[in-house]
């Protein structure tokens, strides 16, 4: 019987397996740093500035609508008119 195709040493200790676990360990956890440093910024920086636009945008709407309305309760129409002369 041939035993050319048994393996006799540790998959994870022959020459080069532990460098490559260790590179696999070191991009999974270069990916949750980068993940983790991804959800800080949007935590910490984004969410910041989409609420304080967003505020500041309700703030110019209604300060506008509010312009408009008393504009209208004073009965004056604005309007640009032209005089023709003959």
């Amino acid at each position: 019987m041939d035993n050319t195709f048994i393996r006799t040493e540790t998959p994870g200790l022959r020459n080069g397996g532990v460098l490559s676990v260790l590179v696999r360990v070191l991009a999974v956890a270069a990916a949750g740093i980068a993940l983790v440093a991804m959800m800080l910024i949007g935590l910490f920086v984004l969410l910041p500035l989409l609420l304080a636009g967003g505020t500041a945008l309700y703030l110019h709407l209604r300060r506008r609508a509010r312009q408009n309305r008393d504009r209208r309760a004073d009965g004056v129409i604005d309007a640009e008119y032209t005089i023709i002369d003959r």
